[in-house]
């Protein structure tokens, strides 16, 4: 039996081959209500959803997988601000909304630190974000619809919101001096490089 950490993307459509045959083949699988959505043609086995992300929740999976094939379903990718850290089990990699930022924006990911804004208070993130400034390289945010985008206005940076990427509403909003735009979602990332 066993566990399998698995990156169901960023939005429809970017499911891995290998991903998809890893879901069929589950027995269970476990996942927020969004990550089910993305890959519930794929799901042939019985689905739960995950109402908390817990250590009690863990251990449940923990134990179904010790006499189950058990699949759990990680947004983007399991090894980026995912799952692959809290579980035991083998991951699968995903597409990730990094990747998907990086290919909009034309960055190559050697040339950004990645920054994990989710839930965070400016003093936690704004630091990251100057040290990554101070080594000649852009910061990829991690935000949400709570992220403080004012914060970013006091340091002198190009902005540019991406929200979420890969679906319908895409929305890309480069901030330029104007009016700081609004973030409309919880699917955001925040890409900022020194002016």
């Amino acid at each position: 039996m066993g566990i399998r950490i698995v990156g169901v993307g960023p939005a429809k459509g970017y499911l891995t081959e290998r991903a998809v045959k890893i879901i069929q083949e589950a027995e269970v699988v476990y996942g927020s209500k969004r990550a089910i959505e993305l890959a519930e043609e794929y799901i042939r086995g019985e689905k739960v959803i995950l109402r908390s992300f817990s250590e009690e929740e863990y251990s449940k999976i923990a134990e179904d997988g010790k006499s189950r094939k058990v699949v759990v379903l990680s947004t983007g990718d399991p090894m980026i601000s995912g799952l692959g850290t809290k579980i035991e089990g083998e991951v699968e990699p995903g597409i990730s909304s990094i990747q998907l930022a990086l290919a909009r924006l034309r960055v190559d990911l050697t040339d950004v630190v990645v920054v994990d804004a989710h839930a965070k208070k400016r003093d936690d993130y704004i630091p990251e974000i100057l040290n990554a400034f101070k080594m000649g390289r852009g910061a990829l945010i991690l935000a949400d619809s709570k992220f403080d985008i004012e914060s970013i206005s006091k340091i002198p940076a190009r902005v540019v919101i991406l929200e979420n990427l890969g679906n319908e509403n895409e929305r890309i909003v480069r901030w330029e001096e104007r009016e700081l735009p609004e973030i409309k979602s919880d699917l955001v990332i925040v890409f900022a490089e020194r002016r």
